[in-house]
């Protein structure tokens, strides 16, 4: 998907793609995206997912990529612009499984109230 993405800072939004992590229906008008960025380090962490032209059923993307798992936001559908394409499956289970990875790390975990 291609969205407005806010700066951390509040001074603008650039167009941005993102990758649609909740299923469908969880939220009525609003979905929960992993950011993805054409700024690809020397070095992943352990969050990051390469992503190619080849890991698109469409074999469409720019530029290689890094799905970022562990930037997590919400949206409201209204705003998403665009789409690249589809996950192949191999890719998609390594992002969940990352996603799965963050959430069972300890140092993840935060306790309400």
């Amino acid at each position: 998907m291609l969205l407005p993405f806010p700066f951390t800072d509040p001074t603008g939004r650039k167009q941005r793609p993102a990758l649609v992590v909740s299923p469908v229906g969880i939220h009525r008008d609003e979905v929960i995206l992993c950011a993805i960025t054409s700024q690809v380090p020397g070095r992943l962490s352990a969050w990051d997912v390469r992503l190619d032209a080849s890991d698109l059923l469409e074999r469409r993307l720019p530029r290689p990529s890094i799905i970022q798992v562990a930037k997590l936001f919400t949206t409201h559908r209204s705003l998403l612009r665009g789409r690249f394409g589809t996950l192949e499956a191999a890719t998609l289970g390594e992002v969940l499984g990352r996603l799965r990875a963050l959430f069972a790390e300890p140092s993840a975990r935060h306790r309400a109230g």
